[in-house]
């Protein structure tokens, strides 16, 4: 698909990118909200000070989206309060609350961001053009904040590896259930609360993509993170097997 003009674009299509835009906007002010709330986790002021910088990023992530939105006459729908990213940034509260970081760094830069890179990138591919490049630079940016969490978590594992896989296990499934519950073929938990009308997962086919492949690529790019980080294959597998399709 060539560049994003409106007039180019069939009412069909029009849907569809508008709730791209309107999800992904929705998901970077939940990462800057999320890597805002991580600062006050950290006492290390280096730390405390690239989670500011973190938050920043998403800020302008976000502002990115919003900025090629309303330039191209795209009327999305932010909703922090909506049923999936409000669950999700709710997952996060809860751990921020008792201050502990590393449960923090794993939902956001490694579960939220896996899936943020895996999807840019694909929706990137399928868009072409101005907004197919926004995409793909908020991607790599996003595969920085995957990045930087390997070697921090990797050293926490190597610490107490029976109590680090025990509580990542309880935050996969905390966490990753709804993500999964959120881009299985129907929306497990109702409408979204950000798509506008129907949930875009019908029209997707529009702009040439579709939810298995959208999640397939981010739950493998996951799995690969968490082989990165050091989590034993035989239990990462069974992990991701039980999570709800």
């Amino acid at each position: 698909m060539e560049a994003l003009e409106p007039l180019q674009l069939t009412l069909e299509e029009t849907n569809v990118i508008t709730d791209i835009f309107s999800q992904a906007i929705t998901g970077e002010l939940i990462g800057m909200s999320n890597f805002a709330s991580l600062a006050d986790t950290i006492d290390d002021p280096y730390e405390k000070m690239e989670a500011v910088e973190h938050a920043n990023s998403e800020r302008n992530h976000a502002e990115g989206f919003m900025h090629y939105a309303k330039k191209n006459g795209l009327k999305t729908n932010i909703n922090l309060n909506s049923i999936y990213w409000g669950n999700v940034r709710k997952q996060f509260l809860s751990y921020a609350h008792k201050k502990n970081f590393i449960a923090c760094l794993i939902i956001q830069e490694v579960m939220l961001e896996s899936f943020a890179v895996a999807m840019y990138t694909d929706v990137a591919h399928a868009l072409g053009g101005k907004a197919g490049d926004l995409f793909l630079r908020i991607a790599e940016e996003e595969k920085e904040h995957l990045e930087h969490s390997s070697d921090i978590l990797r050293a926490a594992l190597e610490r107490n590896p029976e109590a680090f896989v025990n509580k990542f296990e309880e935050i996969h499934f905390n966490c990753m259930t709804i993500l999964s519950e959120f881009t299985a073929t129907t929306d497990l938990r109702g409408h979204c609360g950000v798509c506008n009308g129907d949930c875009m997962k019908g029209s997707l086919h529009h702009i040439g993509l579709d939810i298995e492949t959208l999640r397939g690529n981010a739950l493998a790019l996951y799995a690969q993170s968490l082989d990165d980080i050091g989590i034993p294959g035989e239990k990462s597998i069974v992990w991701i097997a039980r999570l709800p399709a």
